[in-house]
């Protein structure tokens, strides 16, 4: 259990946080996502890029818009108690921004195609955002699935959605990084059978070795005869790749475009396969809100196809 707790803390999606948990700032509208983040952990005002997931709570899960923010600072606190990372002290976990990556509306126009039978996984899918998101986006959600390191992440997606008698998606718990042998087998569901698998703010949490490990057990979850499937996502890069420091002194291996082709490369020779690879930089506010003075930082979009 103590081993489980460990890794949980260091590689959940939302992992990245500090010491710090003070709780202060109250709303102030019109400052910038910046300056309400710079140096905080845990912040009480809503950022002001929070009104898709307002509109989509209001749209999806009938939850009146003058309860809305109740709601999402109630679900917040809890997901908080279960562990504090950065992603749900600033309210991360609740970004719509996903949908702005074209490889999305890639994703979804296969979902969505007639007689389609696609299969789509997020790995690392915290409280089911992404999922929702397509299902609302007119996906069946039966084709949908999800995992996760922590189980009540996912649990608690289902009463931030308020959607338990009505979504469909499946979703295990498990460890990627300890699957196989005599470690943890219940993500061999998903063996073969995914189409699409969606994987963000992951990668960046592992060493390079671990990043292989990780990147083998995706392939195995791919369907093997399905020469258009993708694994696509965003994370942390850097225009100077290598390891740096993490949560609590761990380590992890940072990308830009070079490297991360090199990743898979090294993959494919482990697996008989071969992967082509994109990597978009973003411009985007927030990206040294937690006082990391690391100039060298991006955030990149990344695509990964077969070749």
């Amino acid at each position: 259990m103590q081993k489980w707790l460990a890794r949980l803390r260091r590689y959940s999606r939302c992992a990245m946080a500090t010491e710090d948990a003070s709780k202060n700032s109250k709303h102030q509208p019109g400052r910038s996502l910046d300056y309400i983040l710079k140096g905080k952990v845990y912040v009480e005002e809503l950022p002001p890029d929070i009104e898709p997931i307002r509109r989509f709570l209001e749209k999806y899960s009938s939850i009146r818009s003058k309860d809305v923010d109740e709601h999402i600072h109630r679900i917040r606190d809890r997901l908080w108690e279960i562990y504090p990372y950065v992603c749900i002290g600033h309210f991360r976990f609740l970004s719509l921004k996903f949908t702005l990556d074209p490889r999305y509306q890639t994703a979804l126009d296969r979902l969505l195609a007639p007689n389609s039978k696609a299969t789509f996984l997020d790995v690392g899918c915290c409280v089911g955002q992404v999922l929702r998101q397509l299902a609302f986006d007119g996906v069946d959600s039966s084709r949908l699935s999800g995992t996760d390191l922590e189980p009540r992440f996912i649990e608690t997606g289902y009463d931030l959605f308020k959607d338990r008698d009505k979504f469909k998606a499946t979703f295990v718990a498990g460890d990627i990084l300890n699957q196989g042998g005599d470690g943890d087998s219940s993500l061999e569901v998903f063996d073969g059978k995914m189409n699409i698998i969606h994987a963000t703010s992951f990668f960046h949490l592992f060493t390079w070795e671990n990043q292989v490990r990780a990147a083998r057990r995706l392939i195995r979850f791919l369907n093997p005869d399905d020469p258009e499937v993708m694994i696509f996502g965003r994370q942390v890069g850097t225009t100077t790749p290598g390891d740096r420091e993490g949560a609590r002194g761990s380590r992890r291996f940072l990308h830009n475009a070079t490297s991360w082709q090199e990743l898979w490369d090294e993959v494919g020779k482990l697996t008989g396969t071969a992967w082509r690879t994109e990597v978009d930089e973003i411009e985007e506010p927030g990206m040294h809100s937690d006082g990391n003075t690391d100039g060298t930082l991006r955030r990149i979009r990344f695509g990964v196809y077969r070749n």
